[in-house]
């Protein structure tokens, strides 16, 4: 066979073979892909968390917090009657509870996540941040005067159960921020697709408290009571 017909018959196998080259390169380069966005989901989605931040509790040994907290839940349960009270007589005369409702109805238009955004959006916009202390206070007196972290979380805990969240999926942490470590900060935490999304006066940005390194849980307070994170001393300073 001489040098020329051999080149011949090389240059026709190529051509009758370019078609499973191509497929088998793109099936390749299809396998890579799949496991680069396997990588990158595992990377950028964080796993699944029976609690906020992904961290076990134990009851509260304090007995301030216990008690501001069982208060609370007292002023919780007034507020939730006047707002149903003013759901069916709009003369209701309760200014705070017409707002309430108001924020509610806007954010119960969207579901899921979205729900959350605008009702977290909500809260943020309808109180006027202070520097000043300002107490633990009930939800509709929270949204009648300037406030700091407590006021907006305390409120939003209350209008995530009137949107149909459930108790155990709703929480109240108290947190600190790494870049902060003599400050205390307030939040609301509320479950989503198994995951424990932040609620937070100073953004609009809903963050899994999974991908959340900025912050240190110390303290939760929900239906069942108050539990610590880890064992801490308490300052009631935030905004």
């Amino acid at each position: 066979m001489t040098d020329a017909y051999g080149r011949r018959l090389g240059e026709r196998l190529q051509v009758e073979n370019a078609p499973a080259i191509v497929t088998r390169a793109l099936q390749g380069l299809a396998m890579k892909l799949a496991s680069a966005v396997a990588i990158m989901t595992l990377v950028l989605t964080p796993a699944h968390a029976v609690e906020p931040f992904g961290v076990a509790t134990t009851p509260s040994q304090s007995a301030g917090l216990v008690t501001l907290w069982l208060d609370l839940q007292t002023e919780l349960a007034k507020d939730e009657v006047e707002i149903t009270h003013c759901r069916i007589d709009a003369n209701c005369g309760s200014a705070a509870a017409q707002r309430f409702i108001a924020i509610i109805d806007e954010a119960r238009r969207y579901s899921g996540s979205k729900m959350i955004g605008h009702l977290n959006r909500g809260i943020n916009g309808a109180i006027q941040s202070t520097r000043a202390i300002v107490p633990w206070l009930p939800p509709l007196a929270a949204l009648s005067q300037p406030g700091d972290c407590k006021s907006y979380a305390v409120v939003k805990y209350l209008a995530l159960g009137e949107l149909g969240i459930a108790a155990s999926d709703r929480r109240l942490v108290l947190l600190r921020g790494v870049s902060r470590p003599s400050e205390t900060h307030l939040v609301v935490m509320v479950r989503d697709n198994d995951r424990w999304i932040i609620l937070d006066n100073r953004t609009l940005t809903l963050v899994d408290s999974i991908a959340a390194p900025q912050y240190e849980p110390l303290t939760e307070f929900d239906a069942n009571g108050v539990r610590d994170f880890r064992p801490h001393s308490l300052g009631m300073e935030g905004g």
